[in-house]
């Protein structure tokens, strides 16, 4: 497995949030986390990628165990996150978006400062043509250039998933990919969240559309109650009596 989570619990006072959450997400695969609101399915997102601590129970990306590390610390180890709230610069350019979530960048090494900048500014001109490359994978290589502020509210989902191609992650946490947007671009999402699958990307969803759901996922967790339940196919879980009973 590349992400693994075992008998994580979470409580904010007296509300137990997550009771003993277990799961593992494979290399290559596609899961998409469900349940109802409230349910704790961004509380568990939020632990697996720093931003909460668990009150209990272990993560571990690739055999190592990651508790406690921050954030921006996951994202160098691979981790890739994305928000409802999109998170993108709006002043800044499509282009320059992208280009801003390369990792490692020459110029942002302080002591590269002491050397020619011919070497800063070839891996400025590397990244452009990485970035570029990226933008015509996510189908938006024809709005390069306007502001991240312009473009429209699916093209901006697009671009956050070009944001975690270019940070070289391996494993997508994508928080309601596809919510508000026309079936137009929900096809591209899907057929990008295929292609980085297909490519050894592993990603964790929480998505509501079941057009979506049913065209990218390899298996359900559905979170009631604190626990997860793993189902094998959408079909499954909707015809769960637990599952509908959950809902009433």
């Amino acid at each position: 497995m590349v992400l693994e989570a075992s008998h994580i619990a979470k409580s904010f006072g007296d509300n137990e949030v997550l009771k003993d959450v277990s799961f593992q997400l494979q290399e290559g695969s596609v899961a998409v986390l469900l349940g109802t609101n409230g349910s704790g399915k961004t509380t568990l997102i939020n632990i697996l990628s720093g931003f909460l601590k668990p009150d209990k129970g272990e993560i571990r990306l690739n055999g190592v165990r990651i508790n406690g590390v921050e954030p921006n610390i996951l994202n160098q180890k691979g981790i890739g996150r994305t928000f409802q709230d999109m998170r993108l610069v709006e002043n800044m350019t499509v282009l320059e978006n992208v280009l801003l979530a390369f990792p490692n960048q020459e110029g942002e090494k302080w002591w590269k400062a002491l050397l020619p900048m011919d070497d800063v500014k070839r891996e400025q001109e590397i990244n452009r043509q990485k970035a570029n490359e990226i933008l015509r994978t996510c189908f938006i290589d024809d709005i390069a250039l306007r502001l991240a502020r312009e473009v429209s509210y699916g093209q901006q989902k697009l671009l956050n998933l070009a944001c975690c191609m270019a940070s070289g992650t391996s494993v997508w946490l994508l928080d309601e990919p596809v919510a508000g947007v026309n079936p137009k671009y929900r096809e591209m999402l899907s057929d990008v969240i295929k292609q980085e699958k297909n490519k050894g990307i592993s990603l964790l969803i929480i998505e509501h559309n079941s057009d979506f759901i049913t065209d990218v996922a390899d298996e359900i967790l559905f979170l009631n109650e604190g626990k997860l339940r793993k189902f094998q196919s959408y079909e499954a879980y909707r015809n769960n009596k637990k599952v509908k009973e959950a809902y009433v």
